[in-house]
């Protein structure tokens, strides 16, 4: 028998596998539902493309887009042809020039030394590195990623090369010799995701990464929604999971933001003839663009 060499060849072996580095867990907490949704009751709950009237100078449109790039997606420009064409100024979101792309490239990452993998767990940054890495980003450069960078980064489809829709119409809109404006500032955008503190981003990158699978398929969903004008099984889909980081979050990443939209679409529409793209959540439901803009008194009916 060999029972004395290979129990000590077995110990050594043991001792081997107990002394070297394992791969670190990743610590995962289940989704949280939020309350059901009656989507019957979101207020401007069906339709993309809406008419704003109520002014002398003329009528105007609100369009709600989506910042992919889906085929799918991408047909609604086909759709809201002739209101754009008969338009005179065309506002997004935000004005994406050189300057802005090089102000929002430095934002995503740290410049004072910091490191992702120092302020996340080894678990969660191994899955963060692998997710990213078919998003062509190397584990040097996620290294060096903020959090709320990586987990915007991640919300994303893999592969999408193409510019969204809200960029491709104002790049027609340049083309055709519109004035073109952005409602917000990059500096303001940018201000919603620093303002969430390090903690808060760290938990929602966490979420995103636990849960990516489940996500990336509920974004097909959602073109799905988009692409059948249902804004409310979009609000139902945006809203179908709840956290403390994540309501704190919208109420900056949308509603705050609606408030400051609303205000400055309205001296667009006082002039009329304004086409104007933003995000589709941002139209429904009674904190909605739609509805403040009402509230100002226009007029607002979907026509697409």
């Amino acid at each position: 028998m060999c029972w004395p060499e290979c129990a000590r060849a077995i110990a050594a072996l043991l001792w081997v596998w107990a002394a070297a580095p394992q791969a670190a867990e990743l610590s995962c907490a289940p989704l949280r539902r939020a309350a059901p949704l009656d989507q019957a009751q979101v207020e401007h709950g069906h339709g993309l493309l809406w008419r704003v009237s109520g002014t002398p100078a003329g009528t105007s449109y609100v369009l709600g887009t989506m910042h992919v790039a889906a085929p799918r997606v991408m047909k609604v420009m086909d759709a809201v042809q002739t209101q754009f064409a008969a338009s005179g100024v065309f506002a997004l979101e935000v004005l994406l020039d050189d300057t802005a792309m090089q102000k929002l490239g430095s934002a995503m990452f740290y410049r004072d030394g910091r490191r992702l993998s120092n302020i996340v767990d080894d678990g969660l940054f191994a899955a963060i590195a692998r997710h990213l890495a078919a998003y062509g980003v190397s584990e040097a450069m996620a290294e060096m990623m903020k959090p709320w960078a990586a987990f915007t980064t991640m919300s994303m489809p893999v592969g999408a090369t193409a510019l969204p829709l809200d960029l491709q119409l104002m790049s027609a809109a340049r083309k055709a010799g519109k004035d073109v404006l952005g409602l917000e500032s990059i500096v303001e955008q940018l201000a919603v995701f620093e303002s969430v503190s390090e903690p808060d981003q760290v938990a929602m990158l966490r979420e995103v990464v636990c849960h990516y699978g489940t996500f990336q398929q509920e974004l097909g969903e959602m073109v799905d929604a988009y692409v059948a004008r249902d804004l409310a099984a979009l609000v139902e889909q945006a809203m179908r999971y709840e956290s403390v980081e994540k309501d704190a979050f919208m109420d900056k990443l949308l509603w705050a933001r609606n408030v400051r939209m609303a205000a400055r679409i309205a001296p667009l529409l006082a002039a009329g003839h304004a086409f104007i793209a933003i995000g589709a959540l941002h139209l429904p439901g009674q904190r909605g663009v739609l509805h403040l803009l009402e509230q100002q008194g226009y007029r607002v009916e979907a026509v697409y």
